[in-house]
This record gives C-alpha cells, structure tokens and sequence, in this order.
C-alpha cells in the first residue's frame, strides 16, 4: 500500500490553512518573517490549549504518578493543563491546586494550608497534558485548525460573511470530534473505571454507591 504524505496533517499544514482563509499566500515553513504568520500560529496554538483543556481521551491520564522532591514537594509538570488528586488512592486526605511557590509550579494542599506532603514519596493525579499538535488525533486537529481559522479571520480581516462559513464548518468538524471521542474513550452511564472496563457489563444497583 502506498504512502499517502497527506494523510496526517502537520503544524504548518494548519496555519496554511489559516491563512488561505483570511486571502493570505500559504508558506513552505513556519521560519519565516511575516506578522500574518505570527499571528495564525500564536492564534492555533492559543486554541489548542482551550480545546485540550476540555479533557479528551488522547490527553487525560488516571491516577498518574509524579515522585515528591527532597523536600517532599510535588512539582507539576510545565505541559499539565489540569490536575487533581486521584480520589481513590487518596480519598479525601487533600485537596489540591497548583500554585507558584518563588517561580516553580507546585502541587498546594489547601487541606493542610501547605505544599509539603510529609510521610509519601508520591503522589497520584488525575491529570489533562498538553499534547503536541502533532500528536493530536486528526479530527481534533482538522477542528482546532478550523476554530483557530474563525478566530483569526475575525482578527485580521473581520468579514461577516466569512465568519459564518467557517463556523458551519466549525460546528461540523466538533461534530466529527465527539464522534471519535465516545468511540475511543468507551464512556458509559453505568459504571466507572475503577471497578468495569466492559461498557456491556449488567449494570448492578448496589454500584450506585460506590459512585456517590
């Protein structure tokens, strides 16, 4: 089977795309002095960060480990967009932020008013990455390249006309998007990770209390 080079698209492909959509010449690289670049890159790589911020199959790990520091400190990752304390290895022992201590992120225990966990060399998260865009499933990326799409046009050249064309096709690449998320992340009304993998599984009453 032959290679399809076009199959995949790249972090340039997408600001391409964004601007042939304000009437702007595509580039053969993102190395280049031009404001309308600038611009359609900062701008795509702005709604990345909202739409992986939303929590996606692709970007979201359970009870994900992180070590504690010599001073038994927790610090967070500079690619994390959300992160919480796994509840079933910690039950309700914190609740935690993250939060600047002298210029480093780190994990803040508002339960314990500190950002030292005494007696644990680690910790268990619940954690949303930020995903390079290369990496991203390609209906996330056709869909953010078209959302980075409106909001630049909107930016640059403001035409009217134009941006209710690409909010239909805004609304139709989501679409695609939430398709493939509920194929890839097997969600279910009746049980949670923790105890079932098997979405098919009979649901059983008494389940209900464990989920409250």
């Amino acid at each position: 089977m032959s290679v399809i080079s076009y199959g995949v698209s790249t972090e340039l492909d997408a600001v391409n795309s964004i601007l042939m959509s304000v009437g702007e010449t595509p580039v053969n690289t993102l190395n280049v002095q031009s404001p309308e670049v600038v611009i359609a890159q900062k701008t795509l790589r702005q709604v990345c960060r909202e739409v992986e911020a939303e929590g996606w199959s692709y970007n979201t790990e359970n009870e994900y480990p992180i070590e504690l520091d010599t001073n038994n400190q927790c610090i967070i990752p500079n690619n994390v967009l959300q992160i919480d304390i796994n509840i079933f290895q910690h039950g309700k022992d914190f609740d935690v932020v993250r939060r600047s201590d002298n210029g480093i992120m780190k994990v803040y225990d508002k339960k314990g008013h500190t950002f030292t966990f005494t007696n644990m060399t680690k910790l268990y998260f619940d954690i949303i990455w930020m995903v390079d865009f290369e990496d991203l499933p390609q209906t996330s990326k056709d869909y953010i390249t078209v959302k980075a799409s409106r909001i630049a046009s909107n930016r640059m050249v403001n035409n009217p006309q134009s941006a209710k064309l690409l909010e239909a096709d805004e609304a139709a690449t989501r679409a695609l998007v939430l398709e493939y998320e509920t194929k890839q992340g097997d969600h279910n009304i009746f049980n949670d990770y923790q105890y079932h993998h098997d979405a098919n599984s009979t649901y059983r009453p008494f389940k209900v209390l464990r989920r409250m």
